[in-house]
């Protein structure tokens, strides 16, 4: 496995038990405060959260579709993530939600990077 693809599995196996980490904490905060992350919130963390995990598996085979659904699962957690930055109840999501937007967008820039179709373009153009 090439370096690059090592690294973003990981980075996308992190981001994936992060989402999972952070259901319960979104339950126990929507019962306890008013003005909390919505039900349907919840629900897009944990599935995305599953769908990261997944989409790990396909990056580290160099599956074209495992690159597809990262991205996809980055930008929806990094549209998520920026939402509970800005309207967050507390501190604590704010700060899980900017560190969330940073390393979605870290994510995203490396799966832009590594992609294998952008590669395979990059080789044919170099014969």
């Amino acid at each position: 496995m090439k370096s690059g693809l090592k690294s973003l599995t990981v980075l996308l196996a992190i981001l994936g038990i992060g989402d999972l980490a952070m259901v319960p904490v979104m339950i126990a905060a929507n019962h306890h405060n008013a003005g909390t992350p919505p039900a349907p919130a919840i629900v897009l963390g944990a599935i995305l959260g599953v769908a990261t995990l997944a989409s790990a598996l396909g990056v580290a085979q160099g599956r074209r579709w495992g690159f597809i659904l990262a991205m996809i699962c980055r930008i929806l957690d990094a549209a998520s993530s920026a939402l509970g930055v800005l309207f967050g109840p507390n501190t604590f999501l704010n700060v899980t939600g900017g560190i969330g937007f940073a390393l979605s967008a870290a994510a995203i820039v490396q799966l832009i990077r590594l992609n294998p179709r952008r590669a395979l373009r990059h080789a044919a153009a170099a014969r």
